[in-house]
């Protein structure tokens, strides 16, 4: 089935029912708003692949280090995000670290959502 072509202004979406689950609720305001970045440079176009350094969500996010590596740490708990590949300035080819979106489908074909967040709940 072919995707429909997407047509006006485009927009990140947080649904309300992901709003009302322990994953979310126990998000630091700073997770929150890096998921929103993450959901944002997301391209439907493109493999469930997106690509974002600590140094530049940092950036996007108005924060330093150490915060910036805790919200990505918090959503990958969650089950929001998943690491797909590290990335780092070791490698011959430098690249940021890649990430799965869990709300979307996957790069292979037929690879649904796992919508791990829907799950987690926080330890007692």
């Amino acid at each position: 089935m072919a995707r429909k072509k997407f047509k006006g202004e485009p927009y990140v979406r947080l649904n309300l029912y992901e709003m009302q689950i322990p994953a979310w609720q126990t998000l630091s305001p700073a997770a929150r708003a890096l998921l929103l970045e993450l959901r944002a440079i997301y391209n439907p176009d493109e493999p469930n692949v997106v690509f974002l350094s600590v140094r530049e969500a940092g950036k996007r996010l108005g924060i330093s280090q150490k915060p910036t590596e805790k919200a990505f740490k918090e959503l990958e708990e969650r089950g929001w995000i998943q690491t797909k590949a590290k990335g780092g300035f070791a490698c011959k080819v430098k690249h940021a670290t890649s990430y799965r979106l869990t709300d979307r489908p996957g790069a292979s074909p037929g690879e649904v959502a796992t919508k791990d967040y829907m799950r987690w709940r926080p330890s007692p």
